[in-house]
């Protein structure tokens, strides 16, 4: 499929509002339409790094690992407290998406992964961000469970770990309950996978 068809923007501008840890812009651009004019457009652009998320899944004892969080935007939006989530974060400055993934199981899940399946990857809202998704999947026993994680508390990171069925987990995407993306996206690609009985 050809990726071609719609011509770069032109007379690109942008404005940085704020710059703190990412930073927030208003761009100007002009697009040229299917007819042949050019038009001015006028966006804000949120500038995060890339990140990654992990599904860990135990065949053998039809579980998977998840976390529990906090989220100010879904706070925000409808007053949701926390968030039933797969483990993710943001790549550091030069880190690889599988470094990342490795780091971040370690920090929020007590987890040392051994093998680890990327898929696929994914823009997360580029109307608004930058933002790339880097979407993983991996197997995990009890034994690979080494630490407590939580988070880095320096960071402020408050994470619960949770361990479940699979199959209460997608009961419970089905009913509504989960309602984070990302997540949504590995619990059904695992459920196509075919892996867990």
């Amino acid at each position: 499929m050809s990726h071609d068809k719609i011509p770069a923007p032109r007379g690109l501008d942008e404005k940085i509002l704020a710059d703190e840890k990412y930073s927030f812009s208003r761009l100007t651009y002009e697009i040229r339409r299917a007819d042949g004019r050019w038009e001015k457009h006028e966006r804000n652009l949120f500038r995060r790094p890339d990140a990654c998320v992990l599904l860990p899944y135990d065949c053998a004892r039809g579980k998977v690992l998840l976390t529990r969080q906090f989220r100010l935007g879904a706070f925000m939006n409808d007053e949701t407290p926390g968030l039933l989530e797969a483990c993710a974060g943001t790549l550091d400055p030069g880190e690889s998406p599988d470094a990342c993934m490795r780091r971040e199981a370690m920090e929020e899940m007590g987890l040392k992964v051994g093998e680890l399946r990327f898929l696929f990857e994914a823009f997360v809202s580029p109307a608004a961000s930058t933002e790339k998704l880097y979407f993983f999947a991996a197997p995990y026993g009890p034994e690979a469970r080494v630490g407590d994680g939580g988070g880095m508390e320096e960071e402020g990171e408050e994470i619960e770990v949770v361990e479940a069925a699979f199959v209460e987990v997608l009961r419970e995407a089905e009913a509504g309950a989960i309602r984070d993306g990302k997540t949504l996206t590995l619990l059904y690609w695992l459920k196509g996978a075919g892996l867990m009985a």
